[in-house]
């Protein structure tokens, strides 16, 4: 995300280029995604555990690559090795199999009767309205983990506009079945790189009291800083932390869990403050924030780190297993 005004980016002496992600791989396509949201719908819901073990099993065997990142992060994320390492990455793909059909049902949700199938919906509504109240707009950081998609979904039914800032990899054939999907009258998606005023429009939205999604485990762009995670540095955005300081926005880590079969867990940790520095030297500031933005992050992975649905290499390959 480009750097609000009267930031300064201070991430560029150790800045590193984020390794390409799974989702190029050629599995991820018009068909695979044609097939989940045309078919599934038909499945009895009996038929569907068994589905997801097929289809894990399949995606385990067939993608080495992705399967053997994930066993490095997991390493290094639960110190589990060997046969436990194993299960967890299993554990792994079949949860992103269940966050995938998901999609089935996010098109047509309707907030008010999915509820019920949320755990902790109301505390984090609360919360959120409750911090919308001062005024400031509120940030929303999340990861790739659990079901963010649903989340912003649920998000969109307190009638306040949600601004989702994502970067996409895909084709655009390929990304507008989850565009079609999460798609709610008050959810507006905003493109890295579409716009040099981006961080302006962003900033504008704040001040207008609204919500603004960032996701925060996968370097994108120049504002990126290399932040100790689990014990080793990895390059992580700046993003979400400088636009909270240009804005006086409170930070609010919010995550939708996957639970036992179609249910779910929404949980909002501890919001957070990140104020500019009375000297005019806001690199510490930065980097403190990032500091606890991490750990923020750290304590939902380590409590789920089979839904932390990243398929390449967070750290460098030789220091993973170090």
């Amino acid at each position: 995300m480009p750097s609000p005004p009267g930031v300064t980016e201070q991430a560029a002496p150790s800045e590193a280029k984020p390794a390409a992600r799974w989702y190029t791989h050629g599995w991820n396509n018009r068909l695979s995604w044609e097939l989940i949201l045309r078919v599934i719908p038909w499945v009895p819901w009996f038929l569907l555990i068994p589905l997801h073990h097929v289809t894990t099993m399949l995606c385990f065997a067939c993608m080495p690559r992705e399967r053997a990142a994930a066993r490095r992060n997991l390493v290094r994320v639960t110190g589990a090795t060997g046969w436990a390492n194993l299960k967890l990455a299993y554990r792994l793909f079949f949860n992103f199999s269940r966050f995938m059909v998901a999609y089935t049902e996010l098109k047509d949700l309707d907030p008010a009767r999915f509820a019920g199938r949320v755990e902790g919906k109301a505390q984090v509504d609360a919360t959120v309205l409750k911090l919308l109240e001062e005024g400031r707009g509120l940030i929303i950081l999340t990861m790739h983990i659990g079901h963010w998609d649903l989340g912003l979904k649920l998000l969109s039914h307190l009638n306040v506009p949600v601004h989702v800032v994502m970067h996409s990899e895909n084709s655009e054939e390929v990304a507008r079945y989850a565009h079609e999907a999460r798609s709610a009258a008050n959810i507006e998606v905003h493109r890295m790189g579409s716009s040099p005023l981006l961080g302006v429009e962003l900033m504008t939205r704040l001040m207008r009291g609204e919500l603004v999604a960032i996701q925060a485990d996968r370097p994108v762009g120049h504002n990126v800083m290399m932040t100790p995670f689990f014990g080793i540095p990895a390059s992580l955005p700046t993003g979400p932390v400088q636009l909270a300081m240009a804005t006086g926005a409170p930070l609010l880590p919010v995550f939708v869990l996957l639970g036992k079969g179609r249910r779910y867990q929404m949980h909002a940790l501890a919001p957070m403050r990140v104020e500019r520095a009375a000297s005019g030297d806001n690199g510490f500031v930065v980097r403190e924030a990032m500091g606890r933005m991490t750990g923020a992050m750290e304590s939902v992975i380590s409590r789920h780190p089979d839904q932390w649905f990243n398929f390449y290499d967070i750290w460098p390959a030789e220091e993973t297993h170090g």
